[in-house]
Parts: structure tokens; C-alpha cells; sequence
């Protein structure tokens, strides 16, 4: 009878040890998923602060070039939603506010300035003090954005922990513990000791919205297997080595279709090629630019794009993407680019086949538009030119607003005296500047933001 007690007990606490073995476990357990989710969560906000104030950095660029009000604005919205942003990110990551402080106070006041420099007036440019607190702001922007990415890498190369695992969790106090974070940070703070104070006021804001396809409008509809023949003509192979793998598509409805490591959509509305890709690997760089150029026009030819003109283009991991958009000429026979229309081909530059083509762009604006001439000379367009810009080339296109109406601009081509390329877009009817781009020009090719 003991002896059967005894085994009872024994099994009832080995039952308890094991209970509470699995209580443990799943304690654990939840409190690791936890970390994991708050690790995640300061990962993501570091990352956002960080491509936010590098946003900043571009953006206050961009806003000494500004020659007009119209212009000056979008910048400024573009710094308000970047400073909004970049606060909001930070109040989610451990840092202690002592040491956060003076970085916090930039920040609004980089959102703050935004709204001033919308006061300074329509058609006005920006004025010397303003371009001194500009520079003032980009400097400052700069030096925090280089100091974010620095923690970033060392985050990667140290694979040390923002969390700090359970202490992190219920002691406030543990924030001192993150040296990784709160020293850099500290360090980069003493350069804001003597950020200069500025004056500030206005509002402003902005609104896109979406269209459907207008090129396909009035085009009838295709069925699957008509569509699957216009694929097999693409590719060049019989329409049976196709296979039909999905409908999709929401503004743009497409049949997708595979073939080999070829996939490829075309419209429901005419059958036009809309998107293809080509699972390959990148050989060896054996092509330069002009020759990836041709290979591209030749493709599209072959497609069916005709009175396409290239714009920009980049080369990287020996493949290289380059954009074209449609040609029209006005009534006097002056060329325009139209660069709503958009068409962006991928070569590689071993042997210049296509390895991917979106045509969405192209499919959702392209029309037959009834193009005026431009009420401004080229010359009296370049009254709206900041100052500081000397014009090398102008030229006319039509480009795309925020609520994706379409706008004739002259296209002037222009550089800073410090050799800085800066695009800027000005109405062909009113004189006002409506876009500016930075070039950036390299071994790799021509972008611009």
C-alpha cells in the first residue's frame, strides 16, 4: 500500500513538473515572440526615420532650386509630410527624450519652416535669407541622415539587439542599456547645439487621385484564346507552349500567361502586351549603353510601340533598364515628349534580349491628344528660372500633375554654379513653374528625383 502511494506521488509530481515545464515553455516562448514583435517593430521605425530624413536631405536641395511659388509649394509639402514622418517614427523607437531632444526640435522645425517658405508668395523666388536657412536645414539633415545610417549598419554588423530582450519590456530604465543607439544618437545631438531659431507660419496640401486606361477606352474585348494567340506572337513560339495561368488586374484587367520561365500579361480591352518578365540570369556585361538602346527599340518595334523616345536609363547587375515615352509634335511641327506615357524595358547586356517590359503606364494614358503650341516663347519660359540656374537646353513636354492632369511645359535642361543638373518644368501657357527634378549622372546612367 505504501509502495503504491509512493508511485502515485511520485507520478502526480512528475505530473506537475511537467505542467509546469510547459507553463515555462510557453512562457518563454510568448515572451521571445514578443521581443521578436518589438524588435521588429523599432527595426521598422528605424528604418522609416532613417529614409525620411534622407528624404529631407534631397528635398531641402531641391527647394534652393525653386523658381516659382507653384514649385516652392510642392517642395514644402514634400518636407512636411517627410519632418511629420520622420517624428513619428522616432516616438516609436527607445530613445531617451534627454538625449533625443534637440534632434526632436529639428525635426519640427524642418516641418514648421515648410509651411513658411509656402508664404513667401506665388511666382516669387525663394530670397537669399530663406536660401541661407535652407542650406541651413540640408546641412543639419545630412549629417543626422549619415549618423542614422551608421546606426543601421552597425545594427547589422554587431547583430546587437534594439530590444534588449525582457528588460526592454518592463523597466524603462533599460533604455541606457542600448549603447548602440543612445550613444550615437547622443553624439550626433551635439551637433544641433547651435541650430539657429526660425520664424514661420502657412499651410498648404495637396490631393492625388487615379484614372482608368484611357488608351484602351474604346477598344473591344478579347477573349482568352485570342489574347493567348496575340502571346505566342510576342514570344515568337506556338500558342500551345502557353499556358494560361490567371485573370487579373483591377483598373487594368489582363490574362496572364506562362511560358517556360516567361510570364506575361496582356489586356482584356485589344490584347496589348501590358507586362512581361523573363526569369533569367544576367550574363556578362558584353553590351554598353547605345547597344542596349537599340536592343530595346528593336523589341518594342517588334511589339508594337511605335514614335517612342528614351529618357532615362540606369545599368546595374549587367542588366539595363531604360524608360521611353510617346513623341507628338504640335500644330507648328514642334516635337513634345509625353512623358505620361511610359514604357520601361529591362536588357540584358550579354546578349540584349528583354528580360522585362511594364507597359502599364503607357496603357493607362496614352491618347490622341490635341496638342496646342505653347503660348511663351522659350525664352519668355525662362523668366520663371531660378537665378541661380544657368539654362543649357530646353526643349517642350507634357507632363503629368499630382491629380494626373497633363500639362505642356517647356523642359529646360539647367546647372548650378556648382556644376549641380536640375530639370525645370515651366507652363507653356501660364509661365509658372510647375516641376524640378535633381539629375543624377554616373557610371550607372541618368536618374532623376
Amino acid at each position: 500500500m505504501k509502495r503504491r502511494s509512493r508511485i502515485r506521488r511520485r507520478a502526480l509530481l512528475g505530473a506537475c513538473v511537467a505542467l509546469l515545464a510547459g507553463f515555462w515553455l510557453d512562457a518563454h516562448l510568448t515572451q521571445k515572440a514578443s521581443q521578436r514583435d518589438l524588435e521588429y517593430v523599432y527595426r521598422r521605425a528605424l528604418g522609416d526615420m532613417t529614409g525620411y530624413v534622407s528624404g529631407m536631405d534631397q528635398t531641402l536641395e531641391k527647394a534652393l532650386f525653386t523658381g516659382t511659388g507653384q514649385t516652392q509649394s510642392e517642395v514644402t509639402a514634400k518636407l512636411l509630410e517627410q519632418s511629420g514622418g520622420a517624428k513619428a517614427a522616432m516616438a516609436v523607437l527607445p530613445f531617451s527624450q534627454e538625449k533625443t531632444e534637440r534632434i526632436s526640435r529639428f525635426l519640427s522645425q524642418v516641418g514648421d519652416y515648410a509651411l513658411a517658405m509656402n508664404r513667401e508668395g506665388e511666382n516669387k523666388p525663394t530670397g537669399s535669407n530663406m536660401t541661407d536657412n535652407i542650406s541651413s536645414l540640408r546641412q543639419y539633415a545630412r549629417k543626422l541622415a549619415e549618423a542614422l545610417n551608421g546606426i543601421q549598419a552597425r545594427l547589422t554588423a554587431e547583430q546587437a539587439d534594439i530590444a534588449q530582450a525582457e528588460s526592454l519590456l518592463n523597466n524603462v530604465e533599460a533604455i541606457e542599456a542600448i549603447p548602440v543607439l543612445d550613444d550615437d544618437v547622443d553624439q550626433v545631438a551635439q551637433e544641433f547645439t547651435h541650430f539657429p531659431t526660425l520664424l514661420y507660419d502657412g499651410p498648404f496640401s495637396d490631393h492625388i487621385s487615379q484614372r482608368k486606361p484611357v488608351a484602351l477606352a474604346a477598344v473591344e474585348g478579347v477573349t482568352q484564346e485570342a489574347a493567348q494567340e496575340q502571346a505566342a506572337h510576342i514570344l515568337e513560339v506556338p500558342k500551345e507552349k502557353l499556358e494560361f495561368v490567371a485573370e487579373g488586374g483591377s483598373q487594368l484587367p489582363v490574362y496572364q500567361f506562362r511560358c517556360g520561365s516567361a510570364m506575361l500579361s496582356l489586356s482584356k480591352q485589344g490584347g496589348r502586351l501590358v507586362y512581361y518578365k523573363q526569369a533569367s540570369q544576367a550574363g556578362s556585361k558584353k553590351l554598353a549603353y547605345p547597344a542596349a538602346l537599340e536592343a530595346a527599340q528593336t523589341h518594342l518595334s517588334r511589339w508594337g510601340f511605335s514614335q517612342l523616345r528614351e529618357s532615362y536609363y540606369i545599368m546595374t547587375d549587367n542588366l539595363c533598364a531604360i524608360n521611353f515615352h510617346s513623341l507628338y509634335q504640335t500644330p507648328d511641327g514642334q516635337e513634345v515628349i509625353c512623358y505620361p506615357d511610359l514604357v520601361k524595358v529591362t536588357i540584358e547586356l550579354e546578349e540584349g534580349g528583354a528580360v522585362e517590359v511594364d507597359a502599364s503606364g503607357y496603357w493607362m494614358n496614352h491618347q490622341a491628344r490635341q496638342l496646342k503650341g505653347p503660348s511663351l516663347t522659350q525664352e519668355e519660359g525662362a523668366g520663371a528660372i531660378n537665378p541661380r540656374l544657368a539654362v543649357e537646353s530646353a526643349s517642350l513636354a507634357l507632363i503629368p500633375t499630382p491629380g494626373l492632369d497633363e500639362l505642356l511645359c517647356w523642359e529646360y535642361h539647367c546647372t548650378s554654379a556648382d556644376g549641380r543638373e536640375v530639370l525645370s518644368y515651366v507652363n507653356a501657357t501660364t509661365g509658372r513653374e510647375e516641376q524640378l527634378f535633381l539629375v543624377q549622372r554616373d557610371e550607372q546612367g541618368i536618374l532623376v528625383n
